[in-house]
């Protein structure tokens, strides 16, 4: 049985989440090839004398399957080569990129998969026989029988048949609902009205550009691949505290403003925040040990790390906008491309830093680099920190050390990196007098000592936040002051 090349990752995540009254069903052999019989694919288990829905998986130039159209209507039994199969399931993928308006499940049919009918492009409802004991439709839209899950919303489901205009704009999903195991992915919706009961939501489920708002209920448990891929809404997001895993990629290209993340989440998934230009800020809470890969490649504008975080992946900030970042003393090595292309300019290592890869990797704005560590991480010698590249800037990066480091400095590699600047004093690195720092600008404020006193104030608001006293205050751009609190 041939694969489609698109199936998506998410068939494997969701594979376990079948309804079946059946309790064993044998694997079919690697070698049955689907055979077509009155406009529907099929593959056959002669031990068990039943048949499963398929496709050839093939396409045509527009990339839709070319196997089914229009209306489809898969029957409860099936005759080929003069034996009688009962037509018990629908495979992986069977309808994936499909142009079939209408589709009639029979009774017979009890095991269906997370991604059987992914990719309807042109399904306006579903209809299943009343005598099956597994599935059930609802004004056209795939329901278990329970009703415990939603295996399928037509996309063009709320669309006129002329598509001129909507027929509606808002779809409620009924209380006692536990999953949702469909994307409501272009079907044009402005009001997707969730149940109380609500545990998982799985690849794409949210994945509409159109809705207007998303209100996660507190029973949310299961957030999957690409959750809210490309959602427009431009709001805070709050995921509920009940959410325990969340897929990768899952807010990719969204325009959330702020999102939450739940306290007992311990690992920023692969591309989570990939592309959200909108993104303004992202909670990393206390607890957080992991960044994966491209996790926020070309967003966030304010990032603070927490102190619990303890491994990085490569390019997890790839292309990130955040300009200042001070890494977190719990992070040993820092892998390679982790800040490629991004617009950093200012980097405090932390102090358990042992290794540093090619980590600026063509980022053309990294000008200062602080060092509170006496001994010099080790770097590559042939490319520190990956400053030879397309922007070239090796020899041009200043590097700030403590007081009696810098000889330290110059016998390594880090010599190469630009001069060694023995300036830096627990995250205060210059101090002086400019005060053309605008009221919106985000700062650290420390004391005399150098000790952190606060942190991501507004410059405006340092007056009002702080105790009477003299601090020195450094904004993410690099600018630092004395100011006197009276």
């Amino acid at each position: 049985m041939r694969m489609n090349r698109n199936l998506r990752k998410a068939a494997a995540v969701l594979a376990i989440a079948v309804f079946s009254v059946v309790l064993t069903v044998p694997a079919l052999a690697a070698s049955d090839e689907p055979i077509e019989i009155d406009d529907v694919w099929y593959v056959f288990d002669d031990t068990n004398m039943t048949a499963t829905v398929t496709s050839t998986f093939e396409e045509n130039e527009g990339g839709y399957q070319i196997n089914y159209t229009g209306d489809v209507v898969i029957p409860p039994y099936v005759e080929y080569d003069g034996r009688t199969y009962e037509v018990t399931e629908i495979g992986p993928g069977t309808f994936y990129a499909s142009v079939a308006h209408t589709l009639h499940i029979p009774e017979t049919v009890v095991k269906v998969y997370a991604d059987s009918f992914d990719g309807m492009v042109s399904l306006r409802s579903v209809t299943v026989d009343e005598l099956n004991p597994a599935l059930m439709s609802v004004d056209g839209v795939l329901y278990s029988r329970d009703m415990k899950i939603l295996w399928l919303y037509p996309r063009n489901k709320a669309r006129k048949d002329d598509f001129s205009g909507m027929l509606f704009e808002e779809y409620v999903i009924p209380e006692g609902v536990e999953e949702i195991l469909t994307s409501f992915f272009h079907t044009n919706l402005k009001r997707l009205i969730l149940p109380s009961t609500l545990k998982m939501a799985g690849a794409w489920a949210f994945a509409c550009e159109t809705l207007t708002e998303i209100n996660l209920p507190d029973s949310m448990e299961h957030l999957d691949y690409r959750c809210f891929c490309g959602l427009e809404i431009e709001s805070e997001l709050r995921i509920p505290q009940t959410v325990t895993y969340i897929g990768d990629y899952c807010f990719e290209r969204s325009r959330f403003t702020s999102i939450v993340l739940p306290e007992n989440i311990t690992c920023i998934g692969e591309g989570w925040f990939e592309d959200c230009y909108n993104l303004a800020t992202v909670n990393l809470h206390e607890g957080i040990t992991k960044i994966c890969a491209r996790a926020f490649r070309c967003s966030v504008k304010d990032l603070k790390l927490p102190e619990s975080l303890s491994e990085l992946e490569e390019n997890a900030f790839q292309g990130i906008w955040t300009s200042a970042m001070v890494l977190p003393d719990g992070l040993k090595e820092l892998p390679d491309n982790l800040f490629e292309y991004s617009s950093i300019r200012r980097v405090t290592l932390g102090n358990g830093i042992e290794r540093i890869g090619s980590i600026f990797t063509n980022c053309g704005n990294i000008a200062d680099i602080y060092c509170p560590m006496e001994t010099p991480p080790d770097i590559d010698s042939k490319n520190p920190l990956g400053l030879i590249g397309e922007y070239d800037i090796i020899g041009k990066v200043n590097v700030h050390v403590r007081k009696g480091c810098a000889q330290a400095y110059l016998d390594s590699p880090w010599k190469l990196v630009g001069p060694i600047i023995e300036d830096h004093t627990d995250g205060v690195d210059e101090i002086g007098d400019d005060m053309a720092i605008h009221d919106d600008e985000l700062c650290e404020a420390y004391s005399l000592s150098g000790a952190t006193v606060a942190s991501r104030l507004r410059f405006g608001e340092v007056s009002n936040a702080l105790p009477k006293g003299l601090y020195i205050i450094r904004t993410d751009s690099g600018k630092s002051a004395k100011i006197v609190v009276k």
